[in-house]
């Protein structure tokens, strides 16, 4: 088995309470991930713990994630299947003295050769998950 991490953090001038709620709800994705082909959310109810979403990225298959962590405002995580990976995505809220640092993980757990391709597949990806973690700050910063 093999796994590759990827973090991306910044720091956001807002509460961690409205980082948190921006970025824990990933019906709201598509305003910052140019990948996400599209999100819906299959459970009803409130965001926690459970809540279950149909994602697709683009290239990709559907992937059903479900919401395994959920700790308003410091962190959450998601959890699924696709093209033979565990995928886990979520994030970490922390305050600042001016606002918040939020810190995105994706963590992609594969076996043979596909967890061998793992490297190649985090280095593609980092700037790609670089350049959402900068649209979310200037989207939550009004600019």
């Amino acid at each position: 088995m093999n796994a590759s991490i990827i973090e991306n953090d910044i720091d956001i001038r807002r509460s961690p309470e409205e980082v948190f709620d921006y970025c824990s709800d990933h019906t709201r994705e598509p305003e910052w991930n140019p990948k996400m082909r599209y999100v819906k959310k299959l459970s009803a109810g409130p965001l926690g713990v459970g809540t279950r979403y149909e994602m697709e990225f683009v290239p990709g298959r559907p992937l059903i994630a479900e919401c395994v962590r959920f700790e308003r405002p410091t962190a959450w995580t998601m959890e699924g299947k696709t093209l033979g990976m565990k995928v886990s995505l979520g994030g970490r809220v922390t305050p600042t003295s001016d606002g918040t640092h939020l810190v995105l993980q994706t963590k992609f757990v594969a076996h043979g050769l596909l967890g061998l391709a793992l490297p190649r597949l985090r280095r593609r990806m980092w700037p790609e998950f670089e350049r959402d973690i900068h649209t979310i700050k200037a989207i939550l910063e009004g600019g």
